[in-house]
């Protein structure tokens, strides 16, 4: 669907002022392991304000509401084990990883973690919310356990953040679940009777609406102070150690084709002399930023991105038409998500550093293919995925399937 086309749905469905009930409350419930599930909640969250300015709209980390030291150790746990024990974290995750192996969770299991998430019932049942949209497989699993235990008029929704599905994201009590792709929903679909839904709906991955907007790319490049005779070259480097975005900037030095770079350090910045000077040395313009929050500006101008295969950012990547050089994806759902993006042709893998310059040349200097991977990035995009589920959520709640709590209906607290 073209972009044009989904704007002029957008205002159609603006016109039908579609509005959550005053009283009722909308809570967006995630994990803070890793930085993409809330992402995925705050995308969703401004699409509904955008759509019904008056709504109730609320996040919750549900580590929160754990005891906090299996809380610091669950959010910081994944990026140390993956970072540092990659192959131990593919371990813990093949393990049990084929859906053709599904089993529901035991009795042990859901005591455990309902001991362990008893404030965050608690809660829930004082906030009575008429719907929970869950961006994490752990929060899915209490947001479904909250309906069927305490409040079945509650519409719960589960968003999958990676285009690879893994069993742990089947949890029960679910009235709708979104997912990237029709791959998804093809493999899912047998698996509704354990969701509680067949509502299975290929929405793409929900990123920040200002990705779906239209950039003025002349006027970016002239406040970025970039070349436009030169290829832009966007190094996402905060989930990279310090090392290897040094090594990476290196190798870019080797580069044949006439580029320039574009380094997001985050937490790495600011970045040694030695290697800016490296950079000038070989006649390469640079651009080296901190934490920033005009992401979507920069991918607009960017020809290629060297990332992580993280599916928020790549995601943001593919709407700006932002072709992928993934090096080293983690183990688990990135490989997963990078086998995506290979199978789709927007994306190459880059393992060993050594090979970069060439890979990055090859792509720039081959007559058609930038221009080719761009195409397909586009298509393969889904920068509507946020908007698509708000209007969903909106239209079931207009519609009474959640209804807002009786002041006078007590939940069953047993």
């Amino acid at each position: 669907m073209s972009e044009v086309k989904e704007q002029k749905e957008s205002a159609n469905f603006a016109k039908k002022n579609l509005s959550m009930p005053k009283e009722s409350k909308i809570f967006l419930l995630y994990a803070s392991a890793g930085s993409g599930h809330r992402s995925a909640c705050e995308a969703v969250r401004q699409s509904i304000l955008d759509l019904d300015p008056k709504a109730n709209v609320t996040l919750v980390d549900v580590l929160q509401y754990m005891p906090r030291i299996l809380s610091k150790l669950y959010s910081g746990g994944y990026i140390f084990v993956v970072s540092k024990y990659p192959m131990l974290w593919y371990f813990i995750y093949e393990i049990g990883s084929d859906l053709s192996d599904f089993r529901p969770t035991g009795f042990w299991h859901r005591l455990f973690y309902q001991s362990l998430l008893f404030r965050l019932f608690g809660f829930l049942k004082r906030e009575r919310p008429a719907c929970i949209i869950s961006s994490h497989f752990l929060s899915s699993w209490a947001a479904g356990l909250y309906k069927l235990k305490y409040d079945n008029s509650c519409h719960v929704s589960t968003i999958v953040t990676d285009y690879g599905i893994h069993p742990v994201w089947i949890s029960a009590g679910q009235d709708s679940v979104y997912v990237a792709t029709e791959q998804l929903q093809a493999e899912l679909l047998p698996f509704s009777r354990h969701l509680g839904t067949d509502k299975i709906i290929p929405t793409g991955i929900p990123i920040h609406p200002n990705f779906a907007h239209p950039k003025d790319i002349i006027g970016l490049k002239s406040k970025f102070a970039l070349d436009p005779n030169r290829y832009t070259i966007l190094v996402l480097g905060g989930m990279f150690a310090s090392q290897n975005i040094r090594d990476i900037l290196l190798w870019l030095a080797e580069c044949r084709s006439r580029i320039q770079i574009v380094l997001v350090a985050g937490k790495h910045y600011p970045i040694e002399e030695e290697i800016k000077e490296q950079l000038i040395e070989k006649n390469i313009r640079y651009q080296i930023f901190g934490y920033i929050d005009f992401m979507d500006d920069i991918m607009a101008v960017s020809d290629l991105a060297i990332t992580k295969a993280g599916a928020l950012t790549t995601s943001e990547c593919l709407s700006r038409g932002v072709p992928l050089v993934i090096f080293k994806p983690y183990p688990g759902q990135e490989v997963r998500n990078c086998d995506y993006f290979l199978e789709q042709g927007v994306a190459v893998r880059v393992d060993q550093l050594s090979g970069l310059s060439f890979k990055i040349d090859t792509i720039l200097q081959r007559p058609g293919l930038l221009e080719a991977m761009k195409e397909r990035a586009l298509k393969v995009a889904q920068p509507f995925a946020s908007e698509k589920i708000a209007k969903d959520i909106l239209t079931v709640c207009q519609d009474g399937s959640c209804r807002p709590p009786d002041a006078n209906e007590h939940e069953n607290d047993k």
